[in-house]
């Protein structure tokens, strides 16, 4: 697996549109389309404010990473937390029939993406979300 980036941001809203940013141009400088690079942004903008909301709660003073590495023609994102602990179980969206404000986040990021997994914890990170996104 290749690194391409790696950055902690604190965990607030302003630090998004740096990590939209950093992700788009990653994306591109990897070889991806737009179109990969612009899917790849949601997705990873979608987990982030999750991690924003429900794993911190917007509480002040934390923190997060953002690891993309390049493992043949996929890319693999890597997201770190200390929030809240994040399980499948907590994490399942809601049925799209369900008609109301939020709640379909994760089933964006499994649209717009290639896979999901959570991972174990490490030293550092409770939290270790992995997305793969396969470049276009």
């Amino acid at each position: 697996m290749t690194p391409l980036f790696a950055q902690d941001y604190a965990a607030c809203t302003e630090s998004l549109a740096e990590v939209r940013t950093a992700v788009h141009a990653t994306t591109l400088n990897a070889g991806g389309s737009e179109t990969c690079a612009d899917e790849t942004v949601l997705a990873v903008n979608e987990a982030c404010m999750n991690i924003l909301q429900h794993g911190y709660h917007f509480a002040a003073g934390q923190r997060f990473r953002v690891e993309i590495s390049e493992e043949g023609r996929t890319l693999v994102i890597l997201l770190c937390d200390n929030g809240e602990e994040a399980t499948e179980d907590k994490l399942k969206p809601r049925a799209l029939d369900d008609v109301r404000p939020g709640g379909l986040g994760v089933h964006f990021i499994r649209e717009l993406t290639d896979t999901i997994a959570y991972l174990p914890p490490s030293d550092a990170w409770r939290n270790r979300l992995q997305i793969t996104k396969r470049i276009t």
